[in-house]
């Protein structure tokens, strides 16, 4: 994982775009949580629905519970895959979880992010919040998500959704880093910038997400919007890519993260340690089952 890509420089981390507090009426309200909905697919890496192995299992702390599912599509020994990651966050006797603050994901060993053929190009924070996602060259494009946020007013439950895109950003103190870029879906057009970082981890696992979440205000007289449900994919679903030939662009469709040959004892494991603002921390885990046949 800490290899460098020939086209990225070395940078710090790229910060989150911060937010405006904004009034409670309800054209404002929903066009900010719309936006701040998507931020956290921010995380992840992480990055396609569909068929493959799904595993189901969560831990609760005190205050949050945290179901961790993982699909692996295609899932094939050896050959490229799209990642998708979906959590999903409730709260033990409260109307909203508390707001997600730090998230460690780990994801296993041998999986090929550097060799994927994902990133031949890198975006920055600076260019999206100028031009937006337009702005990036679409071989920087790592893949996409969703989100739900809550926000609590007196005893109601707001619930709002939004999308968002990945993107491959310049290395940061010798580390991968992914930009997660969050956009309304109203007139109001907000957007979000929020950076996770690709870390090397000890067995069971070969690398994690580590991200800071900043609060998510939405109104500066009331507590930031909560994280419900999101999901994040990486890899080619959905996503074109384009090489040279002369003077044309020829698209093409990138191979995605490679499965290692052989899949351990088990199945392929997964880990979430999340950190609220509450000061509470929620473990998750998860894994693959091995397919039954290698193509």
């Amino acid at each position: 994982m800490r290899q460098r890509p020939a086209h990225a420089s070395r940078e710090r981390p790229e910060r989150a775009s911060r937010l405006r507090p904004v009034n409670a009426s309800a054209t404002a309200l929903g066009a900010r949580i719309r936006c701040v909905a998507v931020l956290f697919g921010v995380c992840l890496l992480a990055c396609a629905a569909g068929a493959g192995g799904l595993g189901l299992l969560s831990t609760a702390s005190a205050a949050q519970r945290v179901k961790l599912g993982v699909r692996l599509a295609p899932e094939r020994l050896g050959k490229g895959t799209t990642i998708e990651f979906s959590i999903q966050i409730s709260a033990q006797g409260k109307l909203v979880p508390s707001p997600l603050s730090e998230l460690d994901f780990r994801y296993p060993a041998k999986i090929g992010l550097v060799t994927s053929g994902l990133g031949r190009a890198s975006c920055t924070a600076a260019v999206l919040e100028e031009l937006g996602k337009g702005g990036c060259p679409a071989n920087a494009l790592m893949g996409f998500g969703s989100a739900l946020v809550e926000i609590q007013v007196g005893r109601e439950v707001v619930h709002e959704a939004g999308v968002m895109s990945i993107w491959m950003g310049p290395v940061a103190d010798e580390k991968l880093q992914l930009l997660f870029y969050a956009s309304a879906v109203t007139p109001a057009s907000e957007q979000l910038i929020f950076p996770g970082l690709l870390e090397e981890a000890g067995p069971p696992f070969g690398g994690s997400l580590d991200t800071q979440i900043p609060p998510i205000p939405w109104n500066p007289e009331a507590p930031p919007a909560s994280i419900a449900r999101f999901t994040a994919r990486i890899g080619p679903q959905d996503v074109t890519y384009y090489r040279h030939a002369g003077s044309r662009e020829i698209p093409y469709r990138p191979e995605g993260l490679r499965l290692p040959h052989s899949c351990p004892r088990g199945g392929f494991p997964f880990e979430g340690i999340f950190k609220f603002m509450d000061g509470t921390t929620t473990t998750s885990r998860t894994s693959v089952p091995c397919p039954r046949h290698s193509a």
